[in-house]
């Protein structure tokens, strides 16, 4: 610190100040120090202890069931020299307690009072038992080790970590039966669908027929993937069978598993899913694309795939309808083989394909509404863009 003193004063003056500041560089002098000395013991040293106690678990004398229970700790937190230290723990199992036998399971604790879910316990168990011996599942009444590992928590895992002891529980560990369930949409995505690679035309399902699926897509001879959502990018090898009817088409896979037809064409797609023990399979069908209309626009005729009233592919593949010879609601489906007519069937929602999805004893516009009602009449013909689901009459 410098004082600079004006050369006007008297030396009775300079003195005076010289003085005063002495006496100032004194006073604050020590609390500086003092400042320092505090800053210091607000930084508490971490003192590592060699353990830390793990009571024995809730129901040592019992045999947990793990898939369907949950196995609770108590341990007293970790002493890291006197001061509330924040402590992260994790639970460590082994079937031995030897050392070099330890695997941590993946959930962390804030606290140590501890519940661990049986289901992620019984994981480790059956594995380790399984690959020390020979695929064989445990019998009831294993004895697994168990421990915590205990770090500061918000530092790198492992900051002054210490391990409990150990503690020993028994379990009955078991493969837990898995609810399948079918699935419920299906898409697929390729070169000739919709925009190249980017299109997850999503696929109908065949009204009240759990676990089937359909579409009608162009394909250039190209491959295709699909998936239960978009970006699954399910391949050839995810199909379990094929039902392949399409006249004279053969299918493969490509270097990036793609589905490959050998020729260009319209097809009729369908995706039926079964659940097979653990395991849902799925089985697709290949078929020769068709479509009708049926019904009232068709002079009343309700025969099913009458070739009289089928639609045929266009200009820039646009599907087109014969003249309607009558007036009243449009009636169209795709046909899918195995399949009834009106399982299949389609209406038009403000321009784009609405697929049946509930009954309709009486008509689109009764049972469903008026909105998804189209009036056509005679001479009049219905578009369809399968590709994009659009369509219009006119």
């Amino acid at each position: 610190m410098t004082l600079n003193i004006d050369n006007k004063m008297t030396n009775s003056m300079k003195k005076t100040y010289r003085s005063l500041l002495l006496l100032t560089m004194a006073a604050v002098l020590p609390a500086l120090f003092t400042a320092c000395e505090d800053d210091n013991g607000s930084n508490p040293t971490v003192s590592v202890p060699q353990s830390f106690t793990l009571n024995n678990a809730d129901m040592a004398q019992n045999i947990y069931d793990l898939p369907y229970g949950t196995v609770n700790l108590t341990a007293s937190q970790p002493d890291y020299g006197g001061w509330p230290a924040s402590v992260t723990y994790a639970v460590q199992a082994s079937l031995s307690g030897n050392d070099g036998t330890w695997s941590e399971l993946p959930t962390t604790y804030p606290t140590p009072t501890i519940s661990i879910d049986g289901s992620e316990l019984n994981s480790y168990v059956l594995t380790e038992y399984r690959t020390a011996n020979n695929e064989a599942d445990p019998e009831p009444g294993l004895p697994v080790y168990l421990r915590l590992r205990a770090f500061l928590t918000d530092t790198d895992n492992g900051y002054a970590q210490v391990y409990s002891n150990p503690v020993s529980i028994k379990v009955y560990s078991w493969e837990a039966p898995v609810e399948l369930s079918l699935p419920t949409d299906y898409y697929v995505c390729g070169n000739s669908i919709g925009d190249a690679w980017s299109t997850w035309k999503p696929l109908a399902p065949v009204y009240d027929k759990e676990g089937k699926f359909y579409t009608m897509i162009y394909n250039n001879g190209d491959g295709f993937k699909w998936g239960n959502k978009p970006n699954d990018w399910f391949g050839y090898d995810m199909i379990d069978a094929f039902d392949i009817q399409a006249n004279g088409l053969e299918v493969s896979s490509d270097g990036d598993g793609n589905i490959v037809f050998s020729k260009a064409g319209w097809y009729v797609l369908k995706f039926t899913a079964a659940i097979d023990g653990k395991k849902v399979k799925n089985t697709l069908g290949i078929y020769d694309a068709q479509a009708f209309v049926i019904g009232a626009g068709a002079g009343g005729d309700w025969t099913d795939c009458n070739p009289e009233w089928e639609m045929l592919p266009g200009d820039d593949n646009i599907w087109v309808s014969p003249e309607f010879t009558g007036a009243g609601e449009m009636r169209a489906y795709i046909h899918v083989p195995g399949e009834d007519w009106w399982r299949t069937e389609f209406t038009l929602f403000e321009g784009t394909l609405y697929w049946r999805t509930v009954d309709i004893p009486q008509n689109w516009k009764d049972n469903v509404g008026e909105d998804y009602s189209v009036s056509v009449g005679a001479g009049q013909k219905l578009y369809v863009n399968f590709d994009r689901n659009t369509g219009e009459v006119k």
